[in-house]
Protein backbone atom coordinates (compact mmCIF):
# COMPACT_ATOMS: atom_id res chain seq x y z
CA UNK A 1 0.00 0.00 0.00
CA UNK A 2 0.86 3.76 -0.79
CA UNK A 3 1.71 5.83 2.66
CA UNK A 4 2.03 9.01 3.27
CA UNK A 5 2.12 11.68 6.31
CA UNK A 6 2.48 14.99 7.68
CA UNK A 7 5.48 17.24 8.41
CA UNK A 8 5.58 16.69 12.22
CA UNK A 9 9.04 15.67 13.30
CA UNK A 10 7.60 13.90 16.10
CA UNK A 11 4.40 11.79 16.04
CA UNK A 12 3.43 12.69 12.21
CA UNK A 13 -0.02 11.81 10.89
CA UNK A 14 0.33 8.39 9.28
CA UNK A 15 -1.66 7.27 6.78
CA UNK A 16 -1.87 4.70 4.10
CA UNK A 17 -4.11 3.65 0.40
CA UNK A 18 -4.91 0.62 0.48
CA UNK A 19 -6.75 0.19 -2.59
CA UNK A 20 -5.77 0.92 -6.36
CA UNK A 21 -6.30 4.65 -7.30
CA UNK A 22 -8.94 6.05 -9.79
CA UNK A 23 -6.99 9.02 -11.18
CA UNK A 24 -4.39 11.64 -10.97
CA UNK A 25 -4.53 14.99 -11.03
CA UNK A 26 -2.70 18.42 -12.05
CA UNK A 27 -5.46 20.64 -10.90
CA UNK A 28 -4.93 24.21 -11.67
CA UNK A 29 -8.03 25.84 -9.87
CA UNK A 30 -7.94 29.00 -7.60
CA UNK A 31 -8.80 26.60 -4.24
CA UNK A 32 -5.59 24.76 -5.07
CA UNK A 33 -3.23 27.36 -6.16
CA UNK A 34 -4.37 29.21 -2.98
CA UNK A 35 -3.85 26.09 -0.97
CA UNK A 36 -0.61 25.36 -2.31
CA UNK A 37 0.47 28.79 -2.58
CA UNK A 38 1.40 27.60 -6.56
CA UNK A 39 -0.01 27.42 -9.97
CA UNK A 40 -1.35 24.53 -9.35
CA UNK A 41 -1.74 20.96 -6.59
CA UNK A 42 -1.05 17.19 -7.75
CA UNK A 43 -3.66 14.95 -6.22
CA UNK A 44 -4.09 11.36 -5.92
CA UNK A 45 -8.14 10.68 -6.15
CA UNK A 46 -8.71 6.96 -4.10
CA UNK A 47 -11.95 5.69 -3.22
CA UNK A 48 -12.41 6.85 0.42
CA UNK A 49 -12.60 3.39 2.40
CA UNK A 50 -8.89 2.76 0.95
CA UNK A 51 -7.58 5.54 3.18
CA UNK A 52 -7.10 4.15 6.58
CA UNK A 53 -4.76 5.65 9.59
CA UNK A 54 -1.84 3.97 10.50
CA UNK A 55 -1.28 6.14 13.27
CA UNK A 56 -4.89 6.58 15.28
CA UNK A 57 -3.33 8.29 18.39
CA UNK A 58 -2.42 11.25 15.89
CA UNK A 59 -6.29 11.32 15.00
CA UNK A 60 -6.96 14.26 17.70
CA UNK A 61 -3.95 16.23 15.48
CA UNK A 62 -6.38 15.76 12.54
CA UNK A 63 -8.62 18.88 11.71
CA UNK A 64 -11.22 19.46 8.95
CA UNK A 65 -13.05 22.24 7.18
CA UNK A 66 -16.07 22.83 4.70
CA UNK A 67 -15.55 25.82 1.98
CA UNK A 68 -18.21 27.00 -1.06
CA UNK A 69 -16.52 26.86 -4.15
CA UNK A 70 -16.89 29.41 -7.06
CA UNK A 71 -18.54 26.78 -8.99
CA UNK A 72 -21.07 26.59 -5.80
CA UNK A 73 -20.12 23.69 -4.36
CA UNK A 74 -18.68 22.66 -1.20
CA UNK A 75 -15.14 21.31 -0.73
CA UNK A 76 -13.62 20.27 2.20
CA UNK A 77 -9.88 19.90 3.38
CA UNK A 78 -8.24 17.88 6.32
CA UNK A 79 -4.99 18.86 7.75
CA UNK A 80 -2.58 18.56 10.64
CA UNK A 81 -2.94 20.81 13.22
CA UNK A 82 0.06 21.26 14.20
CA UNK A 83 2.47 21.32 11.07
CA UNK A 84 -1.01 22.86 9.29
CA UNK A 85 -0.01 20.58 5.88
CA UNK A 86 -3.03 19.87 4.12
CA UNK A 87 -3.00 15.74 3.73
CA UNK A 88 -6.68 15.90 1.87
CA UNK A 89 -9.61 17.16 -0.34
CA UNK A 90 -12.91 15.88 0.28
CA UNK A 91 -16.35 16.64 -1.71
CA UNK A 92 -19.70 16.10 0.88
CA UNK A 93 -21.66 15.13 -2.21
CA UNK A 94 -19.19 12.49 -3.26
CA UNK A 95 -18.13 10.66 0.11
CA UNK A 96 -16.83 7.14 -2.19
CA UNK A 97 -13.59 9.84 -3.28
CA UNK A 98 -10.73 11.48 -1.53
CA UNK A 99 -8.81 13.60 -2.97
CA UNK A 100 -4.97 12.71 -1.58
CA UNK A 101 -2.48 15.88 -1.78
CA UNK A 102 0.75 13.76 -3.66
CA UNK A 103 3.24 15.96 -1.84
CA UNK A 104 2.52 14.27 1.34
CA UNK A 105 3.38 10.61 -0.37
CA UNK A 106 6.00 9.20 0.95
CA UNK A 107 6.45 7.27 -2.74
CA UNK A 108 6.65 9.67 -4.95
CA UNK A 109 4.33 9.05 -8.22
CA UNK A 110 4.80 9.68 -11.91
CA UNK A 111 2.93 12.36 -13.16
CA UNK A 112 3.51 11.53 -16.75
CA UNK A 113 0.10 10.21 -17.20
CA UNK A 114 -1.36 12.84 -14.98
CA UNK A 115 -4.52 14.63 -15.77
CA UNK A 116 -4.51 18.24 -16.24
CA UNK A 117 -7.74 19.51 -14.91
CA UNK A 118 -9.38 23.46 -14.34
CA UNK A 119 -6.64 24.17 -17.18
CA UNK A 120 -9.11 27.58 -17.84
CA UNK A 121 -7.68 28.88 -14.51
CA UNK A 122 -3.51 28.19 -15.18
CA UNK A 123 -1.59 30.78 -14.34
Amino acid sequence: PLTGRCQCPVDPIIYNITSKPHSLNVCYCHECQRQTGSAFALTLVVPSAGVNMESPTMLHQLRKFERKTESGGIRGGVFCSNCGVRLWHFDPSKPEWTSIKAGTLDKKVDFGAAQHIWTKRML
